[in-house]
């Protein structure tokens, strides 16, 4: 037999925990304890702040005295309805599979997702949107000194043969009286402005359109064996739209700023611009630019969080728009922390890359297209911004144009 105590367990903003007695049950049988242990810990409230949690767990005592099975039983089962309750009422970090399903569109063994949506006559037309020739540069430079994602390598560049080479050593044995430079490039695929593949993120243990997440193994069998960034190697070619969140909100966007729905949707009233299926989206947030106009160490410490980004309504809004892609001046296009669930990273990705198959663009730097919108009023411009031919590859550096 077993004496159980009830407490809840106060954790401090600090990490500090604090124990604070309940109840006291004893003489609980050692197998109905194991059994009812398991529903102990099942409750768990958090306050807005998330500063304080309490939790209902279970401590053997030492003295055995009185049987209380039935007492703790329906606790427990109180505890469980509660807490379901609770859960049932909390909104969730991303939408449920079946609210945002694309999975089957295009068939049961598509890899392309919604870059199906971009067609030979949407290109056709899109081409129809250059005018004057301008061309715009959507790319960061791909060095050291950029922002990258965490855990991302940072883009090494190194020399192999350079012209001090031949200065120190005769090559004409090899070379003649020709002389080269050669070069190579070490990174993370993803360490600067890239498009996602659809393999790149899910939830569960499946990918887009229902392929088994063991298709991704390692780069000895091949990477990612399905859903890899090749399959849109003759893509991302039509109209991309900008939306400027930073002028919507006049220039004074705070750092972190969630971006709703209402906020997307006004932005390109006030641009007099629509968005049409197929379409790849472009946001501007600011957050890319801020890195290179603040290279003090502590303000680089804080840039990830908070992040400005998307909230949760986006999701819908992707869906009904019908886009290929989506991308922002920013490290992951969704606000950083998660306003919902702070503890997991990025959990839209799941939403629009596995659910929906849309493609996500990251790290793009927008002023000077931008700069030119806002100066002719024109938001819609020819995207040319294929990935590399990389199989299995779960992202491709780019080096996005825009024409106008």
């Amino acid at each position: 037999m077993l004496d159980v105590s009830l407490l809840w367990v106060y954790r401090g903003r600090f990490g500090s925990t604090q124990d604070l007695p309940l109840y006291n049950l004893r003489g609980i049988s050692l197998r109905n304890y194991k059994i009812l242990s398991i529903f102990i810990l099942v409750l768990s409230f958090r306050d807005k702040n998330n500063k304080i949690d309490y939790i209902i767990r279970s401590i053997p005592l030492k003295n055995n005295i009185m049987y209380k099975n039935l007492l703790l039983s329906v606790l427990l089962i109180f505890t469980c309805l509660l807490n379901n309750l609770l859960l049932a009422q909390e909104p969730q970090a991303r939408y449920p599979h079946e609210d945002v399903n694309n999975w089957g569109r295009w068939g049961e063994n598509d890899q392309k997702g919604a870059g199906n949506y971009i067609t030979a006559e949407l290109i056709v037309k899109a081409a129809q949107l250059i005018k004057s020739g301008k061309t715009f540069s959507l790319a960061i430079p791909i060095d050291k000194l950029g922002p990258t994602f965490y855990g991302s390598y940072k883009p090494l560049h190194f020399m192999e043969t350079t012209g001090v080479d031949y200065s120190t050593i005769d090559q004409s044995p090899y070379t003649g009286d020709m002389k080269y430079a050669k070069d190579a490039l070490f990174m993370s695929l993803h360490a600067t402005t890239s498009w996602d593949a659809l393999s790149h993120a899910w939830y569960g243990d499946q990918l887009y359109n229902g392929y088994p997440e063991q298709e991704i193994v390692s780069r000895n069998w091949g990477g990612a064996r399905k859903l890899g960034i090749q399959n849109m190697k003759d893509s991302f070619i039509g109209r991309g739209v900008l939306i400027d969140i930073v002028a919507y909100m006049n220039d004074t966007i705070p750092k972190g700023y969630l971006i709703t729905r209402q906020d997307i949707e006004n932005a390109l009233k006030k641009q007099g611009t629509e968005v049409n299926p197929g379409d790849m989206v472009l946001l501007r947030t600011g957050v890319v630019p801020s890195w290179f106009i603040n290279p003090g160490p502590i303000f680089r410490y804080r840039f990830h969080r908070p992040q400005t980004g998307i909230a949760r309504d986006v999701v819908l809004w992707i869906k009904e728009k019908q886009i290929a892609a989506i991308a922002a001046d920013n490290m992951g296009l969704e606000r950083q922390p998660n306003s919902i669930d702070p503890n997991t990273i990025s959990p839209l990705h799941g939403n629009i890359l596995r659910d929906l198959g849309v493609y996500i663009g990251e790290i793009f730097y927008l002023e000077d297209l931008a700069a030119d919108c806002k100066k002719d009023g024109v938001y819609e411009f020819f995207l040319a911004a294929q990935p590399l031919n990389i199989p299995g590859a779960t992202a491709s550096p780019i080096n996005p144009i825009a024409i106008k």
